[in-house]
């Protein structure tokens, strides 16, 4: 039961759209990643440390920019998960609604088969 959300998620995630567009999400992750190591590297090369002690403040202010930018992926991946909860949550009343008016529509069924049998 504590796995059901993770059922309803498998079934809601556009798994042929992702598959099909696979080739390009990893081209533009590598690209951006590229980028990204193009872009640390200019900045090394062109603002050479005065000493130890400047390398590793630039290091540190680096690591708190990647901190920060980890932070604000993880507050995101939260409130991904919240709206999926969300969803979820209404996913299961709406089962539960379905599951009562089926219910009683089997039970006016069986009543007029009964009341047509006799």
């Amino acid at each position: 039961m504590a796995w059901s959300w993770l059922t309803v998620a498998a079934k809601t995630i556009p798994w042929a759209t992702l598959i099909r567009r696979a080739p390009e999400i990893i081209e533009v992750s590598t690209r951006l990643l590229g980028n990204r190591k193009a872009n640390q590297a200019a900045k090394y090369a062109s603002t050479p440390p005065q000493s130890e002690a400047d390398a590793l403040l630039e290091r540190l202010k680096n690591l708190e920019i990647h901190d920060r930018e980890n932070a604000k992926v993880v507050e995101q991946i939260a409130e991904q998960m919240r709206d999926l909860t969300n969803t979820v949550e209404v996913l299961a009343a709406r089962v539960r609604v379905l599951l009562v008016v089926v219910a009683a529509t089997a039970a006016i069924v069986v009543v007029g088969i009964l009341a047509a049998l006799r």
